[in-house]
């Protein structure tokens, strides 16, 4: 009865929180192409001269870049100090996209890397977690679920915080790159920049849920391991 509790609550609160923040993946889905976007952003460099010339106006230009293929997931890893771009040959949001992965690079770096180690200590902990919980060393569960809300409440909260403040100035940067390139009509980068804050807007919602989503399905699938077990 308790796991169907469990069960029934966290499909609540997937529909719930989808409902919140209005998250959309057909529609984000049919936002990825758009051919007449496409011809406009094929006018500028390919990508890694693209992000090099952004880095420069950010006053950053010791970034290692990296393109990279068979994935459309973009990143900036604070560790090694690199940009690693996704496959965005075909895309027509890839002046937003590296304009996202740039800004983290000038973020602050303590909070960068304390991100980065916290979100893996994190996972690490749920992970030994649910393993000494089959093993039958921790019986505590309420306990260190506790710790593990606590834990996953600040990692989201900093990663939000990263991911919004770059999702939020992307925008500006990439409007300030387009204008000084002049590649383009001046009607062809207002569609454009429109359709980048459409994008942005979306993106918030969609990182917000994410993380959170995220989560409550550790929580869940360890809470489930437990009255299993």
């Amino acid at each position: 009865m308790i796991k169907l509790i469990f069960v029934l609550l966290e499909m609540i609160l997937i529909v719930l929180l989808k409902f919140i923040f209005k998250v959309d993946l057909k529609k984000a889905k049919e936002l990825e192409e758009n051919k007449n976007l496409k011809q406009v952003t094929d006018k500028f460099p390919e990508n890694i001269v693209l992000a090099k010339e952004m880095l420069e106006m950010l006053g950053n230009k010791n970034v290692k870049i990296e393109e990279a293929k068979d994935t459309k997931t973009s990143l900036y890893v604070a560790i090694t100090d690199k940009i690693i771009i996704a496959d965005l040959k075909d895309n027509y949001g890839r002046i937003g996209t590296i304009a996202h992965e740039c800004l983290h690079s000038v973020q602050d770096r303590t909070l960068l890397v304390f991100n980065f180690i916290f979100s893996n200590f994190a996972i690490i902990y749920w992970i030994l977690t649910i393993v000494l919980i089959v093993c039958n060393v921790f019986t505590n569960i309420f306990f260190h679920t506790f710790i593990l809300l606590l834990l996953f409440y600040i990692q989201t909260t900093v990663r939000a915080y990263l991911e919004i403040d770059a999702i939020t100035k992307s925008k500006f940067l990439a409007k300030e790159y387009i204008e000084s390139k002049k590649l383009c009509a001046e009607e062809e980068k207002n569609k454009l920049i429109s359709q980048y804050e459409i994008i942005n807007n979306m993106g918030v919602r969609f990182y917000i849920y994410r993380f959170i989503i995220s989560s409550i399905t550790k929580i869940n699938i360890l809470l489930l391991i437990y009255f299993l077990k």
